[in-house]
C-alpha cells in the first residue's frame, strides 16, 4: 500500500508541474506575441509609407514579417505541446 500512495504523490506532483508548465508556457506566448505583433503593425507601416520602387527596402520587410510569422509558429507549437507523462511505476494488469 505505501507504494500506491508514493506512486498517487509522483503523479500529484506532475499534474502539478504539468499546470505550471503549461501557464508558464502560455504567459510567455502572451508577452513574446504582443511585441511580435507591434513589429507586423511597424513594417506593415513602413511598407505603406516608403517608396514602393526600392526593392532592397521591400525585401527586407518582407524578412521581418516572414520572421514574425516564423516565431509566432514556434510559439503556437510549443503551446501545443504534450504534457509530461507521469514519471514511476506504471499500473500493471493482474496476469499480465
Amino acid at each position: 500500500m505505501g507504494s500506491l500512495a508514493a506512486e498517487q504523490t509522483n503523479v500529484r506532483r506532475t499534474d502539478v508541474r504539468n499546470d505550471a508548465t503549461g501557464g508558464l508556457l502560455g504567459t510567455l506566448a502572451h508577452e513574446l506575441r504582443q511585441p511580435l505583433s507591434n513589429i507586423e503593425a511597424i513594417a506593415y507601416y513602413l511598407s505603406m509609407i516608403l517608396p514602393p520602387g526600392d526593392a532592397k527596402i521591400q525585401a527586407q520587410l518582407a524578412r521581418i514579417r516572414e520572421l514574425v510569422e516564423q516565431s509566432n509558429s514556434i510559439l503556437s507549437t510549443a503551446l501545443e505541446l504534450p504534457p509530461a507523462p507521469a514519471s514511476g511505476p506504471q499500473p500493471v494488469a493482474p496476469g499480465a
